[in-house]
């Protein structure tokens, strides 16, 4: 499922606005849903909130009929539309407009009206039959990273933790095994709310059940004491290294370590034996404490790891702010990292990187800006896919100066000095104008 449109009647800073997220006539792929969309504009444009907007669709239609009035109240002023696929050419698209009537007759929750489900029952059946129909990364999930980069072991213990029952231990593990099956079950993925952890927990299961039977393994090894038992043992781990894959080395190599590279970074795939589902080092091979990783790193784990663990067929993929703590050279790659990770998704992006944007096509650019009234509005972009970020603020936000007031006075004297050398008599003087000039155009490279 692709969302194709958005109206938004009035809500918040939006009036009558309309977001028509398909390809344009002309275009290769015309009339088609946009494989990824980009939010950029200026603060207060409303960037993160179109992001909750299509969430909190995606929570509605797989909530029907009741939703917590927070949630949706607002939803009777959005029309959304979706792509049904008609056949198996991703060709053959057919366009369905939502409109989601509401009645307001409760006082904690909202009712859809009764023939909702019969006008809608196709979109209903539809969302059920993805399994992560909808994940929305948060500007702030690299705080999350603790949950596969810590010693998963070392929490603090208590008394209660000495003396507890097998039948306790055995009725906990159960209760963990039922909330990672809940998120298998869950078709909406919030990551960044920092109420996560059973999601990490889900996603690195295979790592932390293969890590697991490694421990198993090597504790038989040095219980089993000297001789025949203990070559057998180590025998039997080795053949079992040797056909059995580590879910970590494929993470590794088809999604971290490429874009880690950039960082002079990779995945410590090497340990045998470890309570850290993920391990850093440098490309030297020197292992980083896990606590010291900047938080751009961090930032960079948790979507990459979240994007291609999670099976993303037909999602919609929405994420706020790619860009945040990273470097330029690293904002470069990140739109076809993150693409490359989940073909088959829809991606909505919110930023305010010009770097970011120019990864995007004219017609997948929105600009958010306020008119005269204090009202949003937008346009598509202008500068072509992959254009200098310079040129993205010019043509496309209308920035006529990119230099700040410093850097004018600069290029103002730069330019006085021109005429000034031109009318200059005194030799000596006129000598002292041009290294001035040339100094000045060195250094702002006019």
């Amino acid at each position: 499922m692709k969302i194709t449109g958005l109206e938004i009647g009035e809500y918040r800073q939006f009036k009558n606005i309309k977001f028509d997220f398909t390809y344009p006539e002309g275009h290769a792929k015309a009339g088609q849903p946009l494989d990824k969309v980009c939010f950029i504009g200026q603060s207060g444009t409303g960037k993160t909130t179109l992001l909750n907007v299509i969430a909190d669709f995606f929570r509605l239609i797989i909530g029907y009929p009741f939703y917590p009035r927070g949630v949706v109240q607002y939803l009777d002023q959005v029309d959304f539309s979706y792509t049904k696929q008609l056949s198996d050419t991703i060709e053959n698209y057919e366009t369905v407009n939502v409109r989601i009537p509401l009645d307001n007759t409760v006082n904690i929750y909202e009712l859809v009206k009764p023939d909702f489900a019969n006008r809608y029952s196709e979109i209903i059946e539809r969302a059920e039959s993805i399994d992560k129909l909808c994940i929305y990364i948060k500007d702030n999930v690299a705080r999350e990273a603790n949950a596969f980069l810590l010693d998963q072991t070392s929490t603090p213990k208590t008394f209660s933790d000495f003396i507890k029952t097998e039948s306790q231990i055995d009725k906990e593990k159960l209760e963990k095994e039922q909330l990672i099956d809940d998120i298998a079950q869950s078709q909406i993925i919030n990551l960044g709310d920092l109420q996560s952890l059973n999601i990490w927990q889900y996603l690195l299961k295979d790592i932390n059940d293969y890590d697991d039977q490694a421990k198993e393994l090597a504790l038989k090894i040095i219980y089993s004491g000297n001789g025949s038992s203990e070559t057998k043992k180590i025998e039997e781990l080795i053949k079992w290294k040797s056909t059995t894959k580590s879910p970590k080395t494929e993470l590794a190599e088809k999604c971290l370590n490429p874009i880690l590279d950039k960082l002079f970074l990779e995945v410590d795939t090497d340990v045998t034996v470890s309570n850290t589902p993920i391990a850093i080092r440098t490309k030297r091979g020197i292992k980083i404490d896990s606590s010291k990783l900047s938080t751009g790193t961090r930032q960079l784990l948790s979507t990459a790891i979240s994007i291609f663990k999670f099976n993303t067929d037909n999602s919609v993929i929405l994420f706020d702010e790619p860009e945040r703590s990273l470097f330029p050279d690293i904002q470069r790659e990140l739109i076809g990292h993150y693409t490359s990770l989940a073909p088959t998704a829809q991606f909505f992006f919110a930023t305010h990187s010009p770097i970011i944007a120019s990864a995007f096509e004219p017609c997948e650019r929105f600009i958010l800006y306020f008119d005269e009234n204090g009202e949003v509005k937008f346009h598509n972009g202008v500068a072509p896919e992959g254009d200098d970020p310079n040129d993205i603020l010019s043509e496309d936000f209308g920035l006529e100066e990119l230099m700040l007031p410093k850097g004018l006075e600069a290029y103002e004297r730069y330019r006085n000095l021109g005429v000034e050398i031109r009318n200059e008599k005194d030799p000596k003087r006129k000598d002292e104008l041009i290294v001035e000039r040339a100094q000045l155009g060195d250094l702002y490279k006019f």
